[in-house]
């Protein structure tokens, strides 16, 4: 065999390799086809191999160190030669660099450096690559209408054929990435199928595990629960054999699933595990919500929010979600201004992302603020949006949360048959989704509603639902007690909110019953 066939065999092994998840041999074979193709005067099958060589270390490996080197190196054997693929492929994996270390902006002109030469080389390949690179990185940034509109662009074109297979990865992964970063679970659950059926046809190894990860997230966050279980206990234990590295987020997920069970020690020791990522954190921060800690979730959840760049628009989100609803359960000591600033952000940051999850999040996060800092508007009609978005977002864990805190607040408001419809349904949503310990905290307010009881009526307002009860029209009564008929208007508007009816009918029928008239 000459050192050309040499060559080109090695670097097939270690593309094969690849796929397999043996980095030994990843390794092993991309120097070998490096040595032959330098020997032979190759220098772009040599840069090519040395692209591969710094993706394995950085993707396989972690160590952004050597595969910078390797990049270098692979710029230096091009100086002076034509443009061509291998040149483009080094700046897609410096790309991807860039993004792995936060550096978005780079990531992104990278991307667009590759689209550019590849619709010039005409490689399809590459050109949906570095489309699905600047749609990732863009979400990550919180542009996110812009970076998914390139990322269903991008898978739509790779699973139709226009890539090499082992490229497809890159688009769906990112993509599936991406809807759980923007909480776009409707987008998830259109591309998941897909995306997934093409892996397990591949059988791609780690990054189909890395796939599972994504979306037994979205299978989690959208109320399917054993299925998700399926899919994350899957993913850790590939990337715990094969990628620990990589493991962390599918550990963090799978933690939130217990958490989410009510299985609160098992979920403690795989936050622990997740170590210091954020979802690991913020899980820890739940766990002591959950327990009643406010203060305790607070401490955790400062320093992750003082730690995460304001940039990092999407991970902030859920920080930003869980220091308003400790605070606010900690009450006046957590400070009124710290709340209204993280509602705040979060509100900017639901008007930038837009998907409906977002949005539920900034409402809910706003109606508790209005609670903690007893604003004169009503936070009902809040908590209500955060419930319906969430539920529109089909993410019926959260619009049941809101919903207990709506039943609440009705129930402070002296409302209590429609905070006990309110407690009654998240209970219920509780319990179907598997969530006893969320179920139980339904049950204790439900209880408290039924025990409430209905508030009463002043004379004056007791004296117009009768007239009403006769028939008699707003400009009689007002005749009838020398009143102005503004001033029976607010009346008969406090008596509705009063006795939680919807008409005049329903009111003189709920008093009538009530022995209120």
């Amino acid at each position: 065999m000459g050192e050309r066939e040499r060559a080109q065999a090695a670097e097939g092994v270690a593309a094969a390799a690849w796929w397999l998840d043996d980095d030994a041999e990843v390794a092993e074979g991309y120097e070998q086809a490096y040595r032959s193709y330098r020997a032979v005067g190759d220098v772009r099958g040599a840069a090519r191999s040395a692209a591969w060589l710094g993706n394995g270390a950085l993707q396989l490996q972690g160590r952004h160190a050597v595969a910078q080197g390797w990049f270098r190196h692979g710029r230096r054997l091009l100086q002076g030669v034509p443009p061509g693929k291998e040149g483009a492929l080094l700046t897609l994996f410096e790309g991807v660099a860039a993004r792995l270390r936060g550096d978005g902006e780079t990531a992104i002109k990278r991307a667009e450096e590759v689209v550019a030469a590849a619709r010039g080389l005409g490689s399809s390949d590459l050109a949906v690559q570095g489309m699905a690179l600047s749609g990732v990185a863009r979400v990550d940034r919180g542009e996110v209408g812009e970076g998914m509109r390139l990322l269903d662009e991008a898978a739509g074109a790779a699973l139709a054929g226009e890539t090499e297979a082992g490229s497809v990865w890159m688009p769906g992964c990112y993509l599936l990435q991406s809807c759980v970063q923007a909480r776009d679970w409707g987008r998830a659950e259109e591309w998941s199928g897909r995306v997934m059926a093409f892996c397990r046809r591949m059988d791609l190894g780690a990054p189909f595990a890395l796939c599972r990860t994504h979306y037994g997230t979205a299978l989690l966050w959208r109320g399917r629960w054993a299925e998700a279980e399926a899919e994350l206990t899957g993913a850790v234990h590939a990337l715990s054999g094969l990628r620990p590295q990589h493991a962390a987020e599918a550990v963090a997920q799978l933690g939130e699933l217990r958490r989410r069970q009510g299985r609160r020690e098992e979920a403690a020791e795989l936050f622990g595990r997740a170590g210091a990522t954020p979802d690991g954190r913020l899980g820890l921060a739940e766990l002591r919500l959950d327990a009643g800690d406010p203060a305790g979730a607070l401490d955790l959840a400062v320093p992750l929010l003082g730690a995460l760049p304001p940039d990092a628009s999407l991970e902030r989100c859920r920080a930003l979600e869980l220091l308003v609803r400790a605070a606010t359960a900690l009450g006046p000591a957590a400070g009124a201004g710290r709340v209204r600033e993280a509602a705040r952000e979060l509100s900017g940051l639901a008007g930038t992302v837009g998907t409906d999850a977002v949005r539920a999040a900034a409402a809910w996060a706003n109606a508790l603020a209005a609670l903690h800092t007893t604003a004169a508007e009503d936070p009902a009609r809040g908590l209500q949006d955060a419930a319906a978005l969430f539920e529109r977002a089909g993410d019926a864990y959260n619009a049941a949360r809101a919903r207990l805190d709506l039943a609440a607040a009705l129930l402070a408001r002296d409302r209590p048959r429609a905070a006990a419809g309110e407690a009654a349904t998240a209970r219920e949503t509780f319990v179907r989704l598997g969530a006893p310990a969320d179920a139980r905290r339904a049950a204790r307010l439900l209880a408290r509603a039924h025990r409430r009881p209905e508030p009463g009526l002043t004379a004056r307002q007791r004296e117009i639902l009768a007239l009403v009860a006769l028939g008699l029209t707003n400009r009689d009564i007002a005749a009838r007690l020398a009143l102005s008929e503004h001033t029976v208007k607010r009346h008969l508007a406090n008596i509705l909110s009063r006795l939680d009816e919807p008409t005049r009918k329903a009111a003189v029928a709920h008093a009538s019953r009530a022995g209120l008239l």
